[in-house]
């Protein structure tokens, strides 16, 4: 089922462990109920259930419902689209261009894991 290596998850886990960290920031700085804390927990769910299919572990998280996966899927898909958006502003090379493109990666490796889940 596992169609990647300890070392490819474990890339993998540190941009979406990342991420997890400046989204929570960010939520605590958003007011419930509007779209933006609402996307953002959207968004941290998905990256939640990734890191525990990354990590081989649950931590807490329950057997994840199909529909659980499926929204899973279209938080990634959003997230794709923006860091690719945001990438394109950047010279490769960059510290900016570098952060997106590790993102988009584990972003990648999420979506199979999930889908790998779903079958």
């Amino acid at each position: 089922m596992n169609r990647y290596t300890t070392n490819e998850l474990q890339e993998a886990i540190r941009p979406i462990t990342s991420l997890i960290n400046k989204s929570e920031k960010a939520q605590q700085k958003l007011t419930p109920g509007t779209w933006q804390h609402t996307m953002l927990q959207e968004n941290l769910t998905a990256l939640h259930l990734a890191l525990a299919l990354m990590s081989g572990t649950k931590n807490g998280v329950a057997v994840p419902r199909q529909e659980d996966l499926q929204a899973a899927l279209r938080a990634f898909a959003a997230m794709t689209n923006k860091s690719k958006k945001a990438q394109a502003k950047f010279a490769p090379g960059t510290s900016h261009y570098t952060l997106q493109r590790n993102r988009l990666k584990a972003f990648r490796t999420a979506k199979a894991l999930i889908n790998a889940e779903l079958k």
